[in-house]
């Protein structure tokens, strides 16, 4: 195992989750922001809020999750070879 390689895809799947939910913040504040009223509005804010967004949390927490199990299995490694 490249210890070194798998810090670093760890580093960037915390990143890149970070990235996710940022990019979830910013779409709902715009949304949040845009006039628009009726029927399809409301039925698009409530699929965005109820389905959408807690998709794309749980993307970010599995990645997170997997940044962190990389991160372990590196330190296991590199104990196990000193």
């Amino acid at each position: 195992m490249g210890v070194e390689a798998v810090r670093g895809l760890a580093k960037q799947m915390r990143a890149k989750a970070e990235e996710i939910e940022h990019l979830s913040n910013a779409l709902s504040s715009q949304l949040d922001g845009t006039q628009w009223v009726g029927h399809d509005a409301v039925s698009f804010r409530g699929e965005w809020s109820g389905a959408h967004r807690s998709q794309l949390a749980a993307v970010a927490n599995a990645l997170r999750d997997a940044s962190t199990a990389a991160g372990n299995n590196a330190n296991q490694q590199e104990q196990a070879s000193a």
